[in-house]
């Protein structure tokens, strides 16, 4: 029987991520063709993730002892659910159903930007868009602080090529980051930067939707991506404490900087 409900839940978890892929891809093709009309990508990708963490409670049911009997021995430990869901593969699938929603989002953005002459080095949308921005720090009840008015007056008005082209770019490669699974908290975290910015410039829009999405791409962070390149990227990059299979291979090469005694 437990044989048979890894079976299922495997299969399970692979017939959800062929269709969130699927779906996305649609969606992000749909939307750079400026079809108006309702994909329903967001249900599906709602639903999706509905039945990714259903599978991934049976996961955590099943690993729970296993994972009990491996908890570290400290004061105070990490619960053994925030270990599942942040650093098991069992919750590899759900993350990539959040992944498809978030990365969708930056690409098209992004793309959107690319696209349109008045973004990239021009920076003529995004110096209305500061302006606009910097307009709302007067009142009783500015919805933009004084502090990041005066950044956008002072640092990125008079900068407004280099800000437009990193903004491009930078939502562009964030979506592309995300949908692959390539360094996915690192794209996810550089996301969560720029929904930040928007939200201190006083646009809401999706933004703090996007941002909580990404903030839990940046938690979960060792596994978000294992259905993506991160499976690979990840061994052989390594982090910083803890070198990956290239660069412990370039430090087994590397000439020893103590020189050997030779025979007089």
């Amino acid at each position: 029987m437990p044989r048979q409900q890894n079976s299922i839940l495997r299969l399970g978890t692979i017939a959800i991520c062929i269709v969130a892929g699927a779906w996305t891809i649609f969606h992000i093709i749909w939307e750079l063709g400026k079809n108006t009309a309702d994909d329903y990508w967001g249900p599906a990708l709602l639903v999706l993730f509905i039945l990714a963490l259903i599978l991934a409670f049976f996961t955590f049911f099943q690993e729970r002892p296993a994972l009990l009997a491996s908890t570290p021995q400290e004061q105070f430990p990490e619960p053994a659910i925030a270990r599942f869901f942040f650093g098991s593969a069992g919750a590899a699938a759900m993350w990539f159903v959040v992944r498809m929603n978030v990365g969708a989002e930056w690409f098209a953005s992004g793309w959107e930007k690319v696209t349109d002459p008045t973004w990239g080095t021009s920076g003529t949308a995004l110096a209305g868009f500061v302006k606009g921005a910097i307009s709302k720090t007067g009142g009783d009840h500015p919805s933009v602080q004084g502090w990041y008015g005066n950044f956008l007056k002072d640092f990125v008005l008079p900068n407004t090529g280099l800000f437009s082209f990193l903004v491009t770019w930078g939502e562009l490669a964030v979506g592309l980051g995300i949908l692959l699974g390539a360094l996915t908290g690192i794209a996810a975290g550089f996301g969560v930067l720029m929904n930040l910015n928007y939200l201190l410039a006083g646009t809401v829009s999706i933004n703090p939707v996007l941002g909580t999405f990404g903030l839990f791409l940046c938690f979960s962070w060792r596994v978000c991506g294992l259905i993506g390149l991160d499976r690979w990227l990840l061994p052989i990059l390594g982090l910083p404490w803890k070198p990956g299979s290239l660069f412990r291979e370039a430090e087994a090469g590397a000439p020893s900087s103590t020189a050997s005694p030779t025979a007089t």
